[in-house]
């Protein structure tokens, strides 16, 4: 049996995998907007393959993507929504709003850790997936995402440079860069630790289960007293998990 092939089309990257028996493997970043279908191809043709699950948060590149995969002579993809059989409830006032990645999150967190659970996704945008123990995905939280804070205070002012986060451990920037890493990394820890302790207390839990993903999750938990699962290919394996429950 082939594995499946799982990719997930985010704001700035796109991430291709291949999923079987609960594990991705094979992963590799391509640009979501790519110029051309010959720098891609290679990425979804290294494996012979039986299903292929794609989610998007980019609609303007979906006909490139559906172009590439014809080219590619793969099966033709399972597009998530929440429309599809997800393994979790959808209980959300417009569930045609919420990103096919957030699904695929909310599908694998239900799956592997059950609810009630969380899962925050660190990437552009950092989001916050809910997931209540008798309605299922019941919604989330959304804020901007390191590097749209980086890039905020490089646009919007004079004096600030473009920086990126670092593992200083000062707590007083003797620097103009020093000082804006150390806000990212105290003032970003502190919002996730409020957002955390808010759905606690809406749950009436103690040590709600936490997963998180994306580029940035080790660089805000490493070495802090929150507990939580970090998983790069959880969105990945979300995806497996849906074409297992609909293929």
């Amino acid at each position: 049996m082939n594995p499946t092939l799982v990719i997930d089309i985010g704001n700035t990257s796109t991430s291709i995998g291949y999923y079987r028996n609960g594990r991705v493997s094979g992963v590799r970043r391509c640009s979501s907007g790519f110029k051309s279908t010959e720098e891609v191809l290679p990425l979804v043709t290294a494996k012979p393959v039986d299903a292929v699950v794609i989610a998007s948060v980019v609609p303007r590149v979906n006909a490139r993507w559906k172009r590439l995969i014809r080219a590619a002579g793969v099966p033709a993809p399972l597009w998530v929504s929440h429309e599809l059989e997800l393994g979790i409830p959808v209980d959300y006032p417009q569930p045609a709003k919420i990103g096919a990645d957030r699904l695929a999150n909310a599908a694998a967190a239900a799956k592997i850790w059950g609810t009630p659970s969380v899962v925050c996704d660190f990437g552009t945008a950092l989001t916050f997936d809910v997931m209540d123990g008798t309605r299922g995905y019941i919604g989330g939280i959304i804020c901007p995402g390191l590097p749209l804070m980086f890039d905020y205070l490089s646009e919007k002012t004079a004096l600030l440079p473009q920086v990126k986060p670092s593992k200083t451990q000062a707590v007083v920037g003797r620097n103009t860069k020093q000082a804006m890493q150390i806000g990212a990394r105290i003032g970003y820890r502190g919002m996730v630790r409020e957002i955390l302790q808010s759905l606690e207390k809406e749950f009436e839990v103690k040590n709600l289960p936490v997963c998180c993903t994306g580029g940035y999750a080790g660089w805000i938990f490493k070495d802090w007293d929150i507990a939580a699962t970090i998983d790069p290919n959880l969105t990945l394996k979300g995806l497996g998990i849906i074409g297992e429950l609909n293929l």
